[in-house]
């Protein structure tokens, strides 16, 4: 998946995939996150939103959508 670079702190990129409604956010400390289940609503919110870190943390952490941690 195609990962966008994103302008954060402690975000790196964010990568979306609208068939399988899969969000990946990859952390500039090399850690890479999964999330399925992500609408693209989410996804364009997570672009848009100064606060990036606290919106994973507030809105899609508490989501309830599947977790994977890949790296």
């Amino acid at each position: 998946m195609k990962r966008q670079p994103v302008r954060s702190t402690s975000l790196k990129a964010i990568g979306y995939d609208p068939a399988t409604l899969t969000l990946e956010i990859e952390y500039r400390n090399g850690r890479l996150v999964r999330y399925t289940g992500a609408s693209t609503a989410v996804y364009q919110a997570l672009l848009t939103v100064p606060g990036k870190a606290l919106f994973v943390e507030q809105v899609v952490e508490k989501s309830g959508y599947t977790r994977e941690q890949v790296k």
